[in-house]
């Protein structure tokens, strides 16, 4: 236990710079593209592309991302006429959540990159490996949203 405790810090920093160098990959690939979006926007617009009519809070729980976020997300995408908002039959305050077809587009072009991107950095790295460690990924953060207060 020593060991993980005495190397936690590392660990965690590894991590933090995984995602940001593989988030800055993906925004320069999208912008050398031409896609007009985030690598965040581009969640969003994936999560709605898996369930179109989807609301927004279930966005910000499969993004994981704070629902202020989220809605500052969806007002960019709607200006750029990616996502439509219309709204539940049957609670006239939630709004559904839709990609318009230049929407659907921008979503096919850009996961094409982000899995192109993904793929290159899991050359090497074997499925076993790649099984083992989004089961540790997903223990340590299992056991940190049962700490949370």
């Amino acid at each position: 236990m020593s060991f993980l405790l005495r190397n936690a810090p590392q660990v965690l920093l590894s991590a933090e710079e995984i995602i940001k160098r593989f988030r800055d990959l993906v925004n320069r690939a999208f912008h050398k593209n031409d896609l007009d979006i985030s690598y965040d926007q581009w969640m969003v617009i994936n999560t709605i592309s898996k369930k179109q009519g989807v609301t927004q809070t279930h966005v910000a729980e499969q993004t994981r991302k704070e629902p202020a976020s989220v809605s500052r997300i969806l007002n960019l995408l709607e200006k750029k006429e990616l996502i439509e908002r219309m709204p539940d039959r049957a609670n006239k305050r939630a709004k559904r959540l839709y990609l318009t077809p230049k929407g659907d587009d921008i979503q096919q072009k850009a996961t094409r990159l982000f899995n192109l991107i993904a793929k290159d950095g899991f050359t090497g790295v074997y499925e076993q490996e790649t099984n083992l460690f989004v089961r540790i990924l997903d223990k340590i953060q299992s056991n940190f949203a049962e700490n949370k207060e």
